[in-house]
């Protein structure tokens, strides 16, 4: 990213861990872009860099930690880098939901473990055995599935009902993925167009319907004041016994108090990479819990997301100054959605 804004004779601020306004530590008088992921970025510095053109930060689609007003008094964009996540954070919603499926982590686990787990003598490996001797089919021994655990929602995941909650560009993909796979995809989004949902084979739906009809249901709505709770309690207590909730975005959207009542009543699996405390406290009844897989909110962090942020805001950067339109920049809309409580 620094040689090539470098190339372009864009001035790169980043990597301070001082506190004092940026422009108080370098001189902005010549700077013509910044690149915000750090330090202290005021109006001062703003009004002190009179050549500035672009800036680019990762505000997730808020302004937040930004002069946002005082940019757009100048016409100067915001290339917001936010949406270079989306891909490393869905991939990893959806391989939580794989895992819980599949019991993946729990498999490893025991494995890791040294726990004997081809028993030839239990029935459900004994089964082939029987066949070949001749056994009526009624006699043979029944047993479930040797990777499945019957009490939750399990198996393919192409054969369920999924909803998603939030489909901007995280839960967009998480629904457009998981129908591929072949499942019946619900999504709710007043935000999201029909036509696009049309596209992406995907039901619009009502909060209580998809409460009521998911076996799946993701979350992927981001923490802004018209989101908390919309999957309050009440929802919670009406989602199918032995569904799973996959919390990828925020905890923000999720009643958790009634999700962890039912998560520890073993009636819902769990999968989770963000939490409403953070660090997870030790003695937190979501740990060490066979219905639970969990990761400690790193869906994005990745380097190929980080490469993305980097290319993402040096593409803008060479828009701007080329005078063409950047395709990233933040907007008053997106900032007034994800910080109204009832946004228009």
């Amino acid at each position: 990213m620094v040689s090539r804004l470098e190339e372009l004779g864009v001035t790169l601020v980043l990597n301070t861990g001082s506190r004092d306004p940026i422009h108080e530590q370098i001189d902005l008088s010549e700077t013509i872009g910044i690149s915000h992921f750090g330090g202290n970025l005021t109006e001062a510095c703003i009004a002190a860099a009179p050549k500035l053109k672009v800036l680019g930060a990762m505000t997730d689609n808020s302004g937040h930690g930004i002069p946002y007003k005082a940019l757009q008094a100048r016409g100067i964009p915001v290339i917001e880098s936010t949406r270079a996540w989306s891909q490393s954070v869905a991939e990893c919603a959806f391989g939580l939901a794989l895992s819980s499926l599949r019991r993946t982590a729990q498999w490893h686990l025991r494995m890791a473990q040294g726990e004997k787990l081809w028993d030839w003598e239990n029935p459900m490996w004994g089964s082939l055995n029987a066949r070949e001797s001749g056994a009526p089919l009624d006699k043979l021994p029944a047993a479930h599935q040797f990777c499945d655990d019957p009490d939750f929602v399990n198996g393919d995941l192409g054969t369920k009902r999924i909803g998603v909650i939030g489909l901007g560009q995280i839960g967009g993909k998480i629904a457009q993925w998981c129908s591929v796979f072949g499942a019946t995809v619900m999504g709710f989004d007043p935000y999201v167009p029909d036509a696009l949902l049309q596209e992406w084979n995907v039901q619009r739906a009502d909060m209580d319907t998809l409460a009521d009809s998911s076996d799946i249901v993701f979350v992927a709505v981001p923490p802004t004041p018209s989101a908390r709770h919309l999957l309050n309690r009440e929802r919670i207590y009406h989602l199918r016994k032995g569904s799973l909730v996959v919390v990828i975005t925020r905890a923000h959207a999720v009643d958790m108090e009634a999700l962890r009542e039912r998560i520890v009543k073993d009636e819902l699996a769990g999968a989770f990479d963000v939490y409403d405390n953070e660090p997870v406290p030790v003695d937190d009844e979501l740990r060490n819990r066979d219905n639970v897989v969990h990761t400690p909110h790193i869906a994005g962090r990745t380097i190929d997301a980080n490469l993305r942020v980097a290319d993402m805001t040096v593409d803008d950067f060479v828009r701007v100054l080329k005078g063409e339109t950047p395709i990233g920049a933040l907007t008053p809309k997106a900032v007034e959605v994800r910080t109204s409580p009832n946004p228009s």
